[in-house]
Order: C-alpha cells, then structure tokens, then sequence
C-alpha cells in the first residue's frame, strides 16, 4: 500500500518503479483514477518500463509500497510482477486533466489546472485538489523550491491556489468527478459567464447539460448572437423545449439572429398564439420600441371592478417583469388609461378601474428609437411604457430592464441582475 499522505502528481512523475530487489522496473508515467465520486479514487500507475521495448504498462495501486522516493512491488522479482492495462473509462491525470479547463462551481469561473493534489483517505489514494496558481506551474517545471527561496528573501511568499476538487467539474464531456454541486445548480448569471469564457466546444457542451428553464434564463444573461449560436447547434426538440420558456420579445431577438430556414422551422412548430406574437416582434428593428417591447402585458376592459382584477391576476399569475402596470383597453383595443398595482390594491373593491385609471398615458411609438425610450422613461421615471400604433392600440410595452439590457453592456448587465 501507498504510504505517503499528501503528495501533487507532478511530484510522482518520473519517479522510480523497482522490485523488491530494488532491480529497477521502471518509471512513472501517469497516475489513474476511477470515476463515479467526488473524490476520484487512484487505482493505479502508468509505468514506462525500463526495458524501452514495451508499451506502458500499468500497475495497480494494491501491488506496491512508497518507500522513500521509490515505489516498490510487493513481488519479489521484476518477472513476477502482475501488470495491467488502461481500461476504457479510466481517466489519467496528465493526459486528461492536466493543462485542461474545468469549472471552479465555487468561485463560478473557469481555471486551468496546473497540478493536482492526491491524499491518502483510509485505505485509499484519492485526488483532493487542483493547483490553480502559479505555485503548480512552478512545481512542474522544478523551479517551486527555487523561486519560493529568492522570494522569502524579498519578503514574499507565491499564493497558494488549491481548490477542493468536490468543487470542481470536468468540461471534456467526460465526468472527472462527482461535484458537491454542478453547473446547473448554478445562478444562470454565473452559468453565462462560464459559457462565455470557455472554448466553442465547451460552450455547446454546457449549455446542452443544463435544463431548459436554467438555459432560458442563460441565454438571457448572454450577448444575442451566442444565444443563437447556442440554440443553433441543439436539437430541433431541446431548443424549442427552451424558447418555449422564454418570453416572446426575447425568443425574437434570438430567431432574428438564426438563418432565415432554421428561425421559420423553429416558427411553424411553436404555438400559434406565440409564433404569431414573434412574427409580428420580427417586424421591427432591434434598435427602436418595436423591437425592445415585450408583447406579454396585462389587458383590461374598462367595465371590470377592483375586487374582479385582483381575482383575474390571482389566477393568470403574470411574469412580474410585466405586472409593473396594468393597462385599460376600450372595445376596440384602443388605450384608455393606465393603472399602477398600488392604486389597484389601496381602492375600494366594488370600484371601476375606469375611475381610477390614470387617463392621460405617456406612450411611444413602434418607430421610436432605444435611445428615445430610455429618455421617455427616465425623464417620466417609468417602470414600463406602452407602445402604440397610429390608432392609438397598444402593440407591447417596454420595461425598463429592456432598456437597461440594451444600452448596458453584458458584465454591466450581468452585475445589474446579480445585485437586484
């Protein structure tokens, strides 16, 4: 059995292999773990024999002893020793995970593993860590002692960067470990900034493992042309599983951005009343009201009583981004007033909402660019501000979130959500 009790698998490699006869056998060349927990378990070591006219061989972590910087074979003579090979799913630490990109789940970043740190747990060998700092690359290189010495003498000491590796999870598709918590468990807004740092590959990858409300709320918090390009490469089922979460304005600002046969295709197989409410979103450019506006508004006639709206919102439970005011329509669909939930909620119950609604309306126009907007809504300190046709109907709103998501850029973005 191994008997050492912390040690980085940098500092193994290379190390040497011999029998009990300290006749040399070989060196190590790679170490092996086992998939399926948080802490991988090391099964055994890839040896380059001494010989050099076999391939590596490996042997298992129950035939040897540390003694020393050597590893020695329980077996008595070299020819005796029972050897093994890499089996399919074995993952080696080098080869697989050294050098690659992982997700630290903690911090909610990507980092680079420059070592990894083993510990004897019981009865076993287990990987506890990844070195992410500068103290791992160093350590490869042979050059930690050195560079720690001459700093000690300028008073200065390199981090350390270790992180647990229940935290941790493998971005190559294949599962390294079992974290405490995965991507998906995630804030969507961290999860995007993860997308957003990683290779393409690894993009797709993520956002394919994560559940359709969790890539909904992603792909939000992600600049529109990644969003299509993510909903791009997925399945015609999974992506219309996730546009079917998102709201109507924003799956328009996505289809806008696909190929013309892949937005129509991804058209004609949504629900009507959605498909026609992003066709006519389409309509517009993405820099005016028209393209801003949400069509998910809350539309009232005039006759309804304060105690009846209450009991209609109670039972169609509306996205609170789009409950900031209720708008009043007159049979033709023509905006008549608007009226705020606290006028609602503070008026008597028998109480017309046509009596209490606010007559005179700030409204924009389709044509109206973002910027005219922003101004509209900060000049009038709106939440939200109806669009409406030349005839005076009310085609969407535009809240003031929208408006912040497009001026801002995305990290502002992002740091705007987190702390809301």
């Amino acid at each position: 059995m191994v008997l050492f009790f912390e040690m980085f698998a940098s500092e193994l490699i290379g190390d040497p292999v011999v029998d009990c006869l300290e006749q040399n056998v070989g060196k190590i060349k790679d170490i092996i773990v086992t998939l399926g927990e948080p802490f991988p378990k090391v099964i055994g070591l890839l040896v380059a024999l001494s010989d050099g006219k076999r391939e590596a061989k490996v042997l298992l972590i129950g035939e040897i002893n540390l003694i020393g910087k050597q590893f020695v074979s329980t077996h008595p003579a070299k020819d005796r020793i029972v050897w093994t090979t890499i089996r399919e799913g074995d993952v080696l630490l080098m080869r697989d995970v050294v050098d690659r990109q992982v997700v630290d789940l903690e911090g909610a970043r990507v980092i680079r593993v420059n070592d990894l740190k083993l510990a004897k747990v019981e009865q076993d060998v287990r990987l506890i860590g990844a070195d992410v700092g500068l103290r791992g690359m160093l350590r490869r290189l042979s050059l930690e002692k050195t560079i720690s010495w001459f700093l000690d003498l300028l008073g200065k000491k390199i981090p350390e960067q270790l992180i647990g590796w229940d935290h941790v999870q493998d971005l190559s598709g294949g599962k390294i470990s079992i974290p405490s918590k995965t991507i998906t468990d995630l804030h969507p807004a961290d999860v995007a900034q993860i997308i957003s740092q990683v290779r393409p590959d690894e993009k797709t990858f993520i956002f394919s493992t994560l559940s359709n409300n969790t890539a909904a709320e992603a792909l939000h918090e992600l600049e529109p042309m990644l969003a299509a390009v993510l909903i791009a490469k997925l399945d015609t089922k999974k992506a219309l599983g996730i546009l079917e979460k998102m709201p109507a304005d924003e799956v328009a600002d996505i289809l806008g951005d696909l190929p013309s046969e892949k937005s129509q295709q991804l058209l004609s197989l949504m629900r009507v009343r959605k498909a026609t409410q992003i066709r006519k979103l389409l309509q517009h450019r993405d820099e005016t009201a028209g393209g801003l506006m949400t069509t998910e508004f809350i539309a009232l006639p005039q006759n309804l009583t304060a105690e009846q709206v209450i009991s209609r919102l109670r039972e169609i439970e509306p996205d609170a981004e789009t409950i900031y005011y209720l708008y009043v329509v007159d049979e033709a669909g023509h905006l008549a007033g608007v009226l705020s939930l606290r006028r609602l909620i503070t008026s008597p119950p028998d109480k017309l909402i046509s009596e209490i609604m606010i007559k005179e309306n700030i409204t924009v126009s389709p044509e109206m660019t973002h910027r005219e907007v922003a101004n509209f809504i900060s000049k009038y300190n709106l939440l939200a501000v109806p669009v409406v046709d030349q005839d005076k109907k009310i085609l969407g709103i535009v809240t003031v979130d929208d408006v912040m998501d497009f001026i801002l850029p995305p990290i502002s973005r992002r740091k705007r959500r987190m702390l809301g």
